[in-house]
C-alpha cells in the first residue's frame, strides 16, 4: 500500500464527522453536506479498486482533509 493511500485510510479512521462537497449534475452547489463514515469508506474503497494501476493517490490524499477538530472534509 502506498503512503498516500495509507494516509487517506488513517484520516477516515480518525474522523469524528464527515462532510462531502456537493455537486449536482456537474454544477457546483457550493455547500458541504454531512454523510456517514461508512459512505466515505464505500466510495474511497471503490476508487482504490477502480484505479489499481494508478499508484499515485496524492490527488485523493489532497482532497480528503482531516481538520484539527476531527471533522473530515471531502472536496
Amino acid at each position: 500500500m502506498k503512503q498516500d493511500e495509507r494516509e487517506v485510510r488513517e484520516k477516515i479512521k480518525k474522523a469524528n464527522n464527515c462532510f462531502v462537497w456537493c455537486m449536482l449534475d456537474g454544477v457546483d452547489v457550493g455547500e458541504y453536506f454531512k454523510t456517514t463514515k461508512s459512505d466515505v469508506w464505500f466510495y474511497v474503497r471503490k476508487y482504490f479498486r477502480n484505479n489499481k494501476e494508478n499508484t499515485d493517490f496524492e490527488n485523493l490524499n489532497n482532497t480528503i482533509v482531516l481538520r484539527e477538530d476531527g471533522d473530515l472534509y471531502v472536496n
